[in-house]
């Protein structure tokens, strides 16, 4: 997994923002390499965050952004959605491992076709998209690791600090989801609670690079990743809720999702209609601590002689 110093912060921005990309292009690579192992279960979820992280980083920092071409986003946007279908079976068999204790025998009984139906489609997904990901992704790496190189060798050494860009884009994200939790609520669709989940991750994957030069960067990580599984389990429950819907040999099932989702709103309003705005101020405070100090003054003393001054020195 990529690692960053505080070091980062204080390189020109371009720079930063290209070391970060290629960081996660190479969490990418390395996490490819493994997909045709089907005894690594943790291949895709990790192909899947990599992919993810670097397509935020060449979004938010305009220097990525402006300099990578958009049909190279796009194969980047391509990719990670390919990777859906498996994802979603995967978190649907695991809600039914993990509730199994809570039904009876009969109710099981029941369940069993459906859990069946799930396996089977996980693994034909990830036959299907396995090789066609590493082939797709081998030929955006090998463009995308161009550019970046090429970019970041380019990056003038008088530009503002990494720190001064991550700082201004921080706010700028956490705006945004600020605006979308204010929004949330039970009659909000699925796309909408979906973007809501986006935006915590987008502001936790900006987070971590500054981690090491920023000491509440940790904590609000954190936050952010309780955030974020509130509203993954909003979101997943939907589309489990739609393999469920009008079943009445699963209706304990449907029943049991039903009473998570009532919970995950009640927290959402019991707790982050405050928490919401908190981690806002939160983060804007730590974008201000990180953002470059003026450079001081020189003692009076030091300065430059007035001009009465430099006419007196002259008699």
């Amino acid at each position: 997994m990529a690692e960053f110093t505080a070091a980062l912060l204080d390189r020109p921005a371009v720079q930063g923002a290209c070391a970060v990309a290629l960081a996660y292009l190479d969490d990418a690579h390395a996490a490819a390499m493994r997909l045709n192992d089907r005894t690594d279960r943790e291949a895709l979820h990790d192909f899947r965050v990599a992919i993810r992280r670097l397509r935020v980083t060449v979004r938010a920092y305009p220097g990525a952004h402006e300099n990578v071409p958009k049909s190279q986003r796009s194969r980047l946007r391509k990719l990670a959605r390919a990777t859906n279908p498996a994802r979603d079976a995967e978190v649907q068999i695991a809600w039914f491992n993990d509730h199994s204790g809570r039904f009876s025998r009969a109710q099981r009984a029941a369940l069993a076709p459906i859990r069946a139906r799930l396996r089977a489609h996980r693994r034909r997904e990830l036959a299907r998209t396995q090789q066609k990901l590493q082939r797709w992704f081998g030929k955006v790496e090998r463009k995308l690791r161009r550019r970046l190189a090429a970019v970041q060798s380019d990056a003038g050494a008088r530009e503002a600090p990494f720190r001064a860009v991550a700082a201004a884009t921080l706010v700028q994200y956490a705006d945004e989801l600020r605006a979308r939790l204010e929004t949330a609520s039970p009659s909000s669709d699925a796309r909408e609670l979906h973007a809501t989940r986006i935006a915590a991750k987008r502001l936790r994957y900006l987070l971590e690079p500054v981690e090491p030069g920023l000491s509440e960067a940790g904590p609000l990580v954190e936050r952010l990743k309780n955030l974020q599984d509130l509203f993954g389990a909003l979101t997943d429950a939907h589309e489990l809720g739609t393999v469920l819907q009008n079943r009445a040999d699963v209706a304990a099932a449907a029943g049991v999702l039903r009473a998570e989702v009532a919970a995950s709103f009640a927290k959402l309003r019991d707790e982050w209609s405050k928490a919401g705005p908190a981690l806002h101020g939160d983060v804007e405070a730590a974008a201000q601590r990180l953002r470059p100090r003026p450079a001081a003054k020189p003692p009076r003393s030091v300065q430059q002689p007035t001009r009465r001054r430099r006419r007196d020195l002259t008699v």
